[in-house]
């Protein structure tokens, strides 16, 4: 006689679980479909090299030579 509820027993299937995975998925890739983003506008740079707040002091010099920049 064999006990369903041994503990060296494979568990069932649960199909409930699996239809409600498959539900999910389905619903997700739904909305990923219908929910598309809005393009981003592109920014301008300002026209001097890094804007205001960039300084090229020494150590940037240094590390644009020796790095080849």
């Amino acid at each position: 006689m064999s006990d369903k509820n041994a503990p060296d027993s494979p568990k069932p299937v649960q199909r409930r679980g699996f239809f409600a995975a498959i539900g999910m998925g389905g619903a997700a890739a739904a909305i990923a479909i219908v929910a598309k983003p809005e393009p981003a506008e592109a920014v301008t740079p300002p026209g001097t090299k890094g804007g205001a707040h960039y300084r090229e002091s020494e150590h940037v010099k240094q590390y644009y030579r020796v790095n080849r920049y």
